[in-house]
């Protein structure tokens, strides 16, 4: 399942209109990133022995476009390549298709009359193949119309109008060298996808990624008190490097914040500053930020783009995918919600080194879950790591392998089972205790906390109903006290600051579950790592004893 990872070596793709500075950046992004470089046009010039003016001229368009997918054939199966495409070659599906595959991709663009200057002015414009015919700067406006659509799916897009070449280079081999890895998801909607992004310092080229999408701006960074006092300006100044007008709207921070209220002041918000329905929110922060701010983003003007730009870990693995937004209301926990897929997720990675510990901690309550349902090699990389300790310091390959292997698990199920109709409802394991624990402690329990005692729940649940041996139990207590999260309420006595256990209690807060079905609580059971399954046919007393068990 790893292997449809973008990772390096990759190839750093420079596409856009003519004029924009393809070659010429594409020549200096190869000297800094020590990569090959490939100009398409030269190579296809080459190969036909005349400049590709004569190539339309003599044999047709039909013909060169047909070169032209041959060579995006061969470049795409390279890597450490920096290739500058053809003005056109990315306009055509399969050729974008492929050659993304293999790398960044990154749009140059320019205003129609810096562009006509550039290749020579009017005059010299008009000999042009594809400008021939009329007012030459109508007609290049006329075209970069007509391909905005496919140049939005670049990856990136940097406008060089008033920016010298080494500027570009700059900005372009930045972006390049921050991605650590890209996961394409596919959205229910037909033929809609939108990446994640993970790298160390990609929050800074938020801009850039935004820049084509032919969104309009102001766009709404939504974060909370303690997150916005760290990244908040940078997301700002992200977005105005590229071009981009946004402000920056906070709510207050935690769980008891994620409610209607919290929503309602973000439409306010929302309206005064003028915001349409082609311009974004971003969430920026954790799971409460994503959720809110998501069930605003799905709910504003009827919907307007979503990026989540989580900030944790736990958002990162879990919350910040699939497209599940809400709120918690006084008679249950996300009870209020709506399904809103994003449009792009970007992961920044040093976040994770400014997280105090215990929200590190939390985080990989869902990476540990993530690992137990996927089972095989994600599972058994991930007890390495967690004996080893490599992930307790919020970096290095063991974090981003292990949040990988759970983003990739939650794409699966996602995108099987888009609106939680079937299998999505496996990603629940140990949620239904946990999200009564949650409740029940008043939040003094955080969410990965509570879902790890969920999942020593699920687990001696799973027990008790004879489908797993007494060893899985005692295997993921293990795991979930190696990474440093509780496997029992005496584990979390700090958190809990002397509240009493009340089993009884917690079982009427997980009685409001919105997965129930037909009245009847529904439980994610354990075979073994990688065979789970739902239940909805289990004794309550055993249920009641598994909670129970927890002191």
């Amino acid at each position: 399942m790893r292997e449809d990872i973008a990772a390096h070596p990759r190839n750093l793709i420079l596409a856009g209109f003519m004029g924009t500075g393809k070659s010429t950046v594409g020549r200096l992004c190869a000297q800094r990133l020590g990569l090959d470089f490939i100009d398409a046009d030269e190579e296809i010039s080459r190969r036909e022995g005349m400049p590709i003016p004569a190539i339309f001229a003599s044999r047709g368009e039909g013909y060169f476009r047909a070169r032209e997918r041959e060579l995006v054939a061969e470049l795409s199966a390279r890597r450490n390549c920096v290739i500058a495409t053809g003005g056109g070659m990315i306009v055509d599906d399969d050729n974008r298709a492929a050659l993304l595959s293999s790398g960044v991709g990154v749009c140059l663009t320019a205003t129609p009359e810096v562009i006509v200057q550039r290749v020579g002015g009017e005059a010299a414009a008009a000999e042009r193949p594809m400008l021939r015919g009329g007012d030459v700067t109508a007609r290049v406006t006329q075209l970069l119309r007509e391909r905005a659509p496919k140049y939005a799916q670049l990856h990136y897009s940097i406008d060089t109008s008033q920016r010298a070449p080494d500027e570009v280079a700059a900005l372009v081999c930045e972006a390049y060298r921050r991605e650590r890895a890209r996961i394409a998801v596919d959205a229910p909607e037909a033929g809609a996808r939108y990446d994640i992004v993970i790298g160390e310092g990609v929050l800074d080229a938020l801009g850039f990624m935004l820049a084509g999408r032919g969104w309009t701006p102001p766009f709404a960074v939504v974060s909370d008190a303690n997150v916005a006092a760290r990244y908040g300006e940078r997301a700002l100044r992200a977005l105005a490097r590229a071009g981009l007008d946004g402000f920056l709207h906070v709510m207050p921070a935690g769980e008891a914040h994620k409610t209607l209220a919290s929503v309602e002041a973000m439409y306010r918000a929302f309206s005064a500053r003028g915001m349409e329905r082609a311009s974004a929110v971003i969430a920026l922060g954790g799971g409460v930020v994503g959720d809110a701010a998501g069930f605003a983003s799905a709910t504003f003007l009827r919907g307007v783009p979503l990026v989540q730009a989580p900030t944790s870990l736990l958002a990162m693995a879990d919350s910040s995918i699939g497209g599940k937004v809400g709120v918690d209301t006084d008679f249950g926990k996300n009870l209020v919600g709506a399904f809103k897929q994003p449009d792009l997720v970007v992961a920044d990675l040093s976040a994770l080194a400014s997280l105090p510990p215990r929200e590190l901690r939390c985080g990989l309550a869902e990476v540990v879950k993530a690992a137990l349902l996927s089972g095989g090699a994600a599972y058994a990389r991930l007890r390495e790591a967690a004996t080893s300790g490599a992930l307790s310091d919020g970096r290095g390959q063991a974090l981003l392998d292990a949040l990988a292997d759970a983003i990739l698990l939650k794409r699966a199920i996602v995108q099987a089972d888009p609106f939680e109709r079937g299998r999505r409802a496996l990603l629940n394991l140990g949620h239904t205790f946990g999200h009564g624990l949650e409740a029940w402690s008043g939040f003094r329990l955080k969410h990965g906390e509570a879902v790890a005692l969920g999942l020593v729940c699920a687990a001696r649940l799973s027990h008790a109903m004879g489908v797993c041996e007494g060893a899985l139990v005692a295997e993921v207590i293990g795991l979930l006290r190696s990474v440093g999260l509780p496997a029992a309420l005496d584990d979390a006595r700090d958190a809990l600051d002397g509240l009493a256990f009340a089993p009884d209690a917690v079982w009427r807060y997980m009685l409001s579950d919105k997965k129930k079905r037909a009245g009847k609580l529904r439980f994610v059971l354990l075979r073994a790592p990688g065979d789970a399954f739902v239940c909805d046919a289990v004794p309550e007393t055993m249920a009641q004893d598994a909670l129970a068990s927890l002191r």
